[in-house]
This record gives structure tokens, sequence and C-alpha cells, in this order.
């Protein structure tokens, strides 16, 4: 049979009427395979054995009649049209059959090889039409079905920011929404990664194959050759020099039908890895299953780089973390050993019959003990900020007095303020507010507030502290009359080691980071207020005891 032809099935009970058919049939050159039947039986035998492109069929039939023959193949699924071949006067029986499932008739008084063979083209035309339209839809679907796959895909790729879980799953996904039998994947080492990671996939039969740990050795071995995409079937397969040196290793029966691999890159689009799938149930891949397998690929990527990136920032952290260990206990012992000695030469040196405060020996002692302090609190701001950021910060709320904690905050500052010629007061204060507060935390607050007011506020300026009550909230305020804040500044103002001059000297770039940590501690909030010129307010609220 030449690839044009078809297949067609002439039933009919009468001898007669069948020649002619098949003499019509031979005169309009219709290039056809013919298979006969007398009967219903007989034309639905034929019809569930062999594939027919057409039947060309008479209504009345020994065992039944047309109809039946169309309902009986319809139920079978058969997509088989049919043409009806009527008596005269049926007219009207042909045109219900074809309402009924028919294709189209033709009187047997008019069977003619011109009417025939118009007849047949045009209910092959028609039944061919029909059946792009239905294999375009189930594309169609499955390529709806594919993207909500690679949706939900996607998702379940980026719920882990471990790259070994990351990879597992990316193999996982990638043979599951391809319908492939072996998936592997492979990520390059790279940044903390001391060496590449691989994933593998199996489908339940590859899985149950004696033979799999050949077919995992042939897929990682591939892969790890493999750094672009591409698309091959078997014969290509077999003549890529990618794949020559693994499949030499492997018996026959070991080497993949089709291969289908994309690329995993970075942010920089050099490629970090790559995912490879073989052997697609179906057949051969196809050019949407690459476009698909592409864009999951790209996804991967991202989350891979993510991960990775996570990954570097939590040894990063930890790096900080053993650091911030060493000098909490490395250097804080050593350094109240230097403490406790130096107080011990104070002592010493006041006892001498000449000592005095004045005197140089002991001024040089009390610099040194100025020195330790400083050391001291700097090494407490940076354990305070990293037990921020780690979310481990405790405080300890009970009720005090709102305004007992301002005047202690200014006892406290009045020195500083002396010294710098400034003047540190009360402002608008509701004294009898009290607040669920830690003392000594939000006696730091203060000090770290008012500090950092006194450092920038000129000789001769001034530093007040309010309270009030905002709602369910006591606020305090801070207010100085310094040079104020530019508005590009206030953005980074309580950021961890943020100062507006890079080039200063004083300070870490802690205080005011640590101070909105020790408030959100207690569930308040901290904000600023600020215009070049106009002084500057610090406000923070803590929470209230009833």
């Amino acid at each position: 049979m030449s690839p044009r032809s078809v297949r067609l099935l002439v039933v009919d009970d009468d001898t007669v009427d069948r020649i002619a058919i098949l003499r019509a049939l031979r005169s309009g050159r219709v290039d056809a395979e013919i298979r006969e039947a007398d009967s219903v039986d007989s034309a639905l035998a034929v019809l569930y054995e062999q594939q027919i492109d057409c039947v060309l069929l008479d209504y009345y039939l020994p065992g039944g009649d047309g109809l039946a023959v169309i309902e009986a193949a319809r139920k079978a699924k058969l997509t088989a049209p049919f043409i009806m071949l009527t008596g005269q006067g049926d007219e009207s029986l042909a045109v219900d059959l074809m309402k009924r499932g028919a294709a189209d008739y033709v009187p047997k008084n008019l069977l003619t090889p011109e009417r025939l063979v118009q007849s047949l083209r045009h209910v092959l035309r028609l039944s061919e039409a029909e059946r792009r339209e239905e294999e375009a839809r189930r594309a169609l679907a499955r390529h709806a079905n594919q993207l909500a796959q690679l949706t939900e895909a996607t998702l379940r790729i980026h719920r882990s920011l471990s790259l070994n879980e990351l990879i597992e799953r990316t193999t996982d996904e990638a043979r599951a929404l391809l319908d492939a039998g072996v998936a592997a994947s492979r990520l390059s080492a790279r940044g903390v990664e001391q060496r590449p990671l691989t994933g593998i996939s199996l489908s339940e039969e590859c899985a149950a194959r004696e033979d799999r740990d050949g077919v995992r050795e042939v897929a990682l071995g591939l892969i790890e050759r493999r750094s672009t995409g591409v698309r091959l079937t078997g014969d290509e397969i077999a003549s890529d020099p990618t794949c020559a040196d693994v499949l030499s290793r492997a018996p026959a029966e070991l080497h993949p039908r089709s291969l289908l691999a994309a690329p995993l890159r970075g942010r920089d689009g050099q490629c970090i890895g790559s995912i490879q799938l073989l052997d697609r149930r179906d057949g051969p891949f196809v050019e949407s299953d690459e476009v698909l397998l592409t864009q999951l690929a790209q996804s991967a990527s991202v989350a891979l780089e993510n991960a990775r990136l996570y990954n570097e920032a939590q040894a990063a952290t930890r790096a900080r973390d053993d650091l911030l260990a060493i000098v909490s206990h490395d250097l804080r012992n050593p350094l109240n050993t230097i403490a406790i000695t130096a107080s011990l030469l104070r002592s010493d040196l006041l006892q001498r019959k000449d000592g005095g405060d004045d005197d140089d020996a002991v001024q040089l002692v009390d610099r040194m003990d100025r020195g330790i302090q400083s050391m001291t609190r700097l090494i407490e701001d940076l354990l305070d900020a990293s037990r921020i950021e780690a979310g481990r910060l405790v405080v300890s709320p009970r009720v005090e007095r709102g305004g007992t904690l301002v005047r202690e905050a200014l006892d406290a500052a009045t020195s500083l303020a002396e010294a710098k010629g400034c003047r540190v007061t009360q402002g608008t204060l509701d004294a009898g507010l009290e607040v669920l507060a830690d003392r000594d935390r939000v006696l730091q607050v203060f000090s770290n507030l008012l500090g950092n007011a006194l450092k920038f506020t000129p000789r001769g300026g001034v530093v007040s502290v309010s309270l009030c009550r905002v709602a369910d909230s006591a606020r305090f305020s801070v207010a100085d009359t310094g040079p104020g804040i530019p508005p590009e500044h206030q953005p980074h103002l309580f950021d961890r080691y943020w100062k507006a001059s890079q080039e200063s000297r004083t300070g870490a770039g802690l205080g005011l980071y640590i101070a909105r940590g020790i408030v959100e501690a207690h569930h308040g909030t901290m904000a600023v207020e600020s215009a070049p010129g106009q002084g500057t307010t610090i406000h923070f609220s803590l929470p209230l005891a009833s």
C-alpha cells in the first residue's frame, strides 16, 4: 500500500451492489486498500481489528442496520467517518442518519465514479481536519497542563534554601514534568561549596530494573560532560562526541533513546550546571519539551543562586559569631584583668604620702581606666548587635515609672553635657505614666540617644527629653538643637554600622541600631523627625503598664 492510499471498508449484503461500488472506486482511480463486509457483525469485526479511514455503509444489513454499526463504532471510540449508501426513496432516512453520526450519503441509483470520489474526498478531508483539530486540542490541553505543572514545580523548588535538597528536587520535578525515564542534574562547585553537587531521579520502571546502577552511572557520566542545552535522538546521541566516552563503556541496552538538556545559569550569565533528561516515555523529546525544560532550568537557576547566596551569608554569619565569641571571651577576660590592675595601681598611688587626684601618675591611670571602659562598651555593643540580628536579645519588662526613667537618664548624661558645653533638660513630662520596661535596657537606649544627640549638638546647645501618652503607648522623645539630618541620610539612621561620614573614627555606628533593637524587643517603635538647620528629634514608644 502506497503512503497516499486509504483504507476503506465496504459494507453491503448485496454482492452485485458491492461489485458496483468496487468498480466505481477503480474507475475513479481511488488509491485504496479495500476490505469488505456483508453484515453488522462482520463490519464491526473489521472496524475493531484494523484502522479504517472511511466506511461505505449500506443501511439494510443482516443482524441489524447501518445505525447499529455507527453507534457501536462511536461507543468504541472509533473515529472512521461513514458514507451511507441508500436506495431510491431513502433520502429522508439518509438525512436522519447524518444527524446520528454519518458524514455523507450517496443514493445507489446515482452511484457514479465521479459522485463517489467527490463524496469520499469531501469526507476524508473533513475527517482529516477534525483529526488535526483534535490533535491540536490535545496538544493545547497537554501544554496547558504542563504549564500548570511547571508553575507548581517552580513553587516547590523555591521552598527550600538547602542546596542539596534543591538539586534533588529540581531533578525530580524535571523528570516528572516531561515524563522522562531518567533525570540528572549537576551544580558546579562555586563560592562556599568545595565540590560539585549532583542529583539523579529514576522513574518507577527504571528504578525497578536490575541494571539500575548502570542506568545511574550512564546518566551521571553524561551530565558531567554537559554544559549546554541540546536535544538529541538515539542516533544523534551515538554520534555526539560529548557522549562517546561514556557510551563506549556502557552496554548497548543502556544507551539512551533520546536526550534533552538545559543549562543552569548564574546571575552573571555564566553556566553553573545543567539539567538532563533521558528517554521520554511517549517517544523522543520535541521542541515544546525543550522550551519547558529551559523555563524550569531558568527558575531553578534563580533558586539555586539564592540558596548559594543564603549559604554564603550563613557562613559569613557563623564566621562573625565565631569572631564575636573570641571578642567576648578572649578579649574581655584580659581586659578585666587590666581594669583590676589599673584600679589596684590607682589605690596604691593614692595611698602614698605625696599622692593625690592631681598626681600625673594617677591621671595616667584614670586615662587608662577610661580607655578600658570605652573598649568594654564597644565589646558589649558588638555582642548586643549580634543578639539583635539573631533575634536573641532578651528583655525582662516590669512596671516602671516613665518620669523616673527620664530623670535617671538626664542625671547620667549631665557630666557629658557639661564637658561638651551643652545642657540636658526635662521637657514636657507626663510623670504619672507607668510602662512595661526592662529598666537597664531602656536606660541603655537613653544613653545611646543622648550620647548621639550631644555628639552633634554645638557648644551652648540644648538636648531635652519629653514623655507623653499616645494611644496605648508611652512616647519618649529626645530632641536636640544640632544641625539636623539631611533627608537622604534618614532612611539609614538605624542601620547597623552606618555613619553619615564613613571617615569618622568616633563610634562603630551601632548606637542607634542597638537602641531600636531594644525598643522593638519591648514591642515598641522608633522614629526620627529632622530637617537641616532645625535640629533632630527621635521618638520611641513603650507599652503602657495598664
